[in-house]
């Protein structure tokens, strides 16, 4: 892919991936970093992408890599803060200030209690609306696994209260 091609696909991408991000991290400045991490790393491996179709799915695997090792590091950093001084709660993001601010934090709060590919998949998935295939793409599972992702993450959230009505 020449330079052109590759800058275009990112102008073009580069909105999602930070809504994806976002969703991902459930933080504004956590999601911006690692959004630039991922676009750095493509940059650097722009010469593996051969078929500029490929560019959006290849470049969300990218941030989702990314973000599932960031939200494994945070969950391991979040126990040590807590057990050391009690921890604070992450600020609130403008999402959070609009409507169904409470059921907003709770889902926010269960999607962040998930492991880290359950978190991901449950995105992916309602958040950002990808079918099951584009997940395990992204992911670089298979399908049946995303299927076992999703069920376990909505079985947790459910127990949890923080989903209500239909997710199928």
């Amino acid at each position: 892919m020449d330079a052109l091609a590759f800058d275009a696909l990112l102008e073009t991408e580069q909105a999602a991936l930070s809504r994806l991000a976002r969703r991902l991290v459930w933080d504004g400045e956590e999601a911006r970093d690692l959004v630039q991490a991922s676009l750095a790393d493509a940059y650097e491996k722009r010469h593996l992408l051969r078929d500029a179709k490929a560019g959006p799915a290849w470049l969300r695997r990218i941030l989702v890599s990314r973000a599932m090792g960031h939200l494994r590091r945070r969950r391991v950093w979040g126990v040590i803060r807590e057990s050391l001084n009690g921890g604070s709660p992450l600020e609130p993001s403008p999402e959070e200030r609009f409507e169904g601010v409470e059921r907003w934090r709770a889902l926010g709060r269960a999607v962040r209690a998930l492991p880290a590919k359950q978190a991901t998949a449950f995105t992916l998935r309602y958040l950002e609306g990808l079918d099951l295939d584009s997940i395990a793409e992204s992911m670089g599972i298979g399908r049946g696994t995303v299927r076992i992702h999703l069920y376990r993450a909505l079985k947790k959230l459910k127990a949890e209260q923080a989903l209500e009505g239909e997710t199928s």
